[in-house]
Order: C-alpha cells, then structure tokens, then sequence
C-alpha cells in the first residue's frame, strides 16, 4: 500500500507552518513597532487581535466556500491574499496603514484551519483523521518555533520590515507548489489507483453516510455538540492567542530578556507542542474503534489536554526564567493539541460530509472569537494592573472551563437529533 497522501498532509502542514509565522513576526515586532509609531500597550494590544477581527467575520463565509469550491482550490486563493497583505505590513507608515494589512492577513487566514481539517476529511482514512489533523496542525507550533528565532534575528540585523517582505514571499512560493501538484483524491493523476480506492472506501467511519443536503448553519447551531465544540475550543484557543500574542513582549518586558534570546525562548514551547500534539493524537487513533469515534470518546482527550493547559496559571508564582519556559510548555502545548483533537472529534460526530466544511468553519470561529480577545484583554490588564499575572490566571480558568463543556456537552452527532444519537450509539454515555 502506497503512502502518496501524505505529500498533501506535508503540504497542509507546511501551509499552517507559514501561517502561524506569519502571525508570530507581528509579536516579535511588535516592541520596534511600538517604539517607531509611539503605540501603548493597549494599542499594541488591538494591533495584535486586528488580523483576528477579519479572521473571524470571514469564517463561516469560507466554510462555505470551502464546501462549494473544494478545499483545494479555497487554498491557493487565501494563501495569495494573506501573503501579499504580510508582504504589505512591511511597508505600513503608521498604526492605521499597519491596521489594514493585518485586517488583509486575517481574511486570507480565515480558513486555513477549516481547509486543513477538511482536507483529511477528503484525503485520509478515518482511522488516520486524528493524526493526520495533529501533524498538520503541528506546523501551528513548528511555525512560531522555528519561526521565532529566525523572524528575531532578521529584525535584529536588519529590520522590522525586512522580516515582513521575507515571510510574505514565502507563502506565495508555497501557493505556486500547491497549484501545482493539488486537487481532490479523485482527480489527482500523480495518486495510485490502489490508494484512491482505498481513500475513497475508508474515509468515513460508517457507510450509510449521506453524501448530499447535510444539515447547514441552521442545524448545526441547534446542536448542543457543536456548541460543546465551539466553546472548548474557545478556551483552547485563548491561551495559545495569549502565548502567541505576549510571550515575547512578556519576556522581553516583565524579565529582562533581549530580542534575540526571547525569540529562542518563545520557541521552546512551541517545539515541544509540535512534537507532543502528534503523539497525543497518534495516541488518540491507536485506542479509538469505530464506535467508540462514532460516540465522541475523543472528548476524553480533549478534556485532559485542557486540564493540563490551566497548568500555565503557575508562571506568574515562578521566579527563574528555565522555570518559566517549562510552565510555558503546558498551556501552548496542550492548548494546540486540543484544538486538533477536538477537530478530530468534529469529524467523529459529523453525520454529513457535505456539512464538513461549515462544521470545522463553527468550530474554528468559536475558537477564535475567544482568540481576538486574548491580545486585547491582556493589553488592558497590563495597562491597568504592571502586570502579566492576571491575564495568565485569566487564561488557565477558561482552560479548565473548556474541560467541563467538552465533557458534557460533545455526546450526539452532528446532524442527528440528541435522542436518535443515543439510540445509535448507546456507548456514548
């Protein structure tokens, strides 16, 4: 059995990877930027959630985009734009400038997690899906970990703009590769006939599954699963806004740390994340049986990579910096490793595959709506309180909240009333 999907898995791992550096350049800037445009805190605060603002209002349109014209081609259309609007940033002249090319990165961005989650809906065996979503979603992580020191050190020898114009330039690289070589299993010549077979046989973890119709918007907010997903995802996403968002600045500010070292201390946590989120999904997929993914058993994993999250509330209490670094690991870690197993689990519950895109789409709206508030409310809490301390409290309580909806509100699939969905899987209790 051939393994030629997996060109697409390392394609869409490499798309998250350029996306969150995209994101993370902004953070590591974003103390020459404040000092260049004379921004405060609370300023600098909203320049960091701004590409979110768009982020969020152009999700359920992509979800749906990525249901009428394919993940494939939803893809190259917003890798283009997000990556000019980088390219743009670099020659911002001032807050406002600066504003619209973000609010640029953030309509582009919108469905990238959407796009990667329905990909291996389409590309992979379900028995796959959990791992296939944790590798790809790793690049989240390899991104700002990679990214970070390497984004720092090319503000430090040249400048702030340099290091948007280069990061920019890669994304458009990636959208030429994509084009090329991309489109559906069913249409991908380079793709061995034994493995599209195989593909189109094994992707869903039932077979009497509705290939048309699906429920819509309207059905899926009348699920309370989908709201259970949403809003753990939510308190997951917060925490990896927040790290992803301060960590430099926090460290760079609140202890004296350079440019250069922050960047390499920021990347820490996200490296570890990067290897952590496969193993905990390749974990995931080795103890799931098609029941048990058909009744939401994931929500277990979920719950516990949530609970390890709320592990960060102790950094403020810490006074070395080694220490400091290792506490970073478990909210940016497991954060990120239950936003893709609770992508994994949309997937479990989802009746329709028609629906899939608007169902990842909900999921990662819910998810980002609490992320365009992590940067703001921490600008006003270091505004008002000096401190950083607050915010990381703030972040590890919404952690363990996020456990408690996962636990008790993801038991029915998704297109299915709460009742039919017991009676079909009685295990789910």
């Amino acid at each position: 059995m051939t393994y030629r999907r997996f060109w697409v898995y390392f394609l869409l791992f490499l798309l998250n990877t350029i996306s969150y550096t995209d994101r993370v350049n902004m953070s590591l800037a974003g103390h020459p930027i404040a000092e260049e445009f004379g921004l405060s805190p609370v300023a600098l605060g909203y320049l960091f959630s701004s590409f979110l603002w768009a982020y969020v209002l152009m999700m359920l349109p992509g979800g749906r985009m990525i249901d009428g014209l394919g993940a494939h081609r939803v893809a190259a259309i917003c890798a283009t734009i997000w990556s000019v609007a980088q390219a743009l940033t670099g020659a911002a002249t001032g807050f406002v400038t600066m504003l619209l090319t973000r609010l640029g990165l953030g309509i582009g961005e919108a469905p990238v997690s959407p796009i990667s989650y329905r990909s291996v809906r389409d590309w992979g065996p379900f028995t796959e899906h959990g791992t296939a979503i944790g590798a790809i979603q790793a690049g989240t992580l390899l991104g700002p970990a990679l990214g970070a020191p390497l984004v720092a050190w090319l503000i430090a020898s040249t400048s702030w703009r340099t290091s948007f114009y280069a990061t920019g330039a890669i994304g458009l690289i990636w959208v030429l590769v994509w084009v090329t070589f991309v489109s559906t299993p069913e249409k991908t010549k380079w793709l061995p006939e034994a493995e599209r077979k195989r593909i189109l046989a094994e992707r869903h973890a039932t077979k009497d599954v509705p290939t048309k119709g699906g429920i819509g918007y309207r059905g899926l907010i009348r699920s309370p699963s989908m709201w259970g997903l949403a809003i753990s995802q939510g308190c997951a996403v917060y925490s990896l806004y927040l790290y992803l968002s301060w960590l430099p600045n926090y460290l760079q500010t609140a202890r004296g740390v350079s440019m250069v070292k922050s960047g390499l201390f920021t990347s820490v946590p996200f490296l570890v994340g990067a290897v952590m989120i496969i193993i905990v999904n390749w974990i995931g997929d080795s103890m799931l049986t098609p029941g048990t993914v058909r009744s939401g058993k994931r929500r277990i994993v979920v719950a516990a990579c949530l609970v390890l999250a709320a592990g960060g509330m102790l950094i403020p209490y810490v006074q070395s910096l080694t220490l400091v670094v290792i506490l970073t690991i478990l909210p940016v870690a497991f954060s990120n490793t239950a936003t893709a197993t609770n992508a994994a689990l949309t997937s479990d519950l989802l009746r329709s595959p028609a629906d899939a895109g608007r169902a990842f789409a909900f999921l990662v709206l819910g998810g980002n709506l609490f992320g365009l508030l992590a940067p703001i409310v921490t600008g006003y809490i270091v505004e008002a309180t000096g401190s950083f301390s607050s915010a990381f409290v703030l972040a590890g309580l919404l952690a363990l909240l996020g456990a408690v909806l996962s636990l008790v509100l993801t038991r029915h699939t998704l297109g299915e009333a709460p009742s039919l969905a017991v009676e079909m899987a009685p295990s789910a209790g």
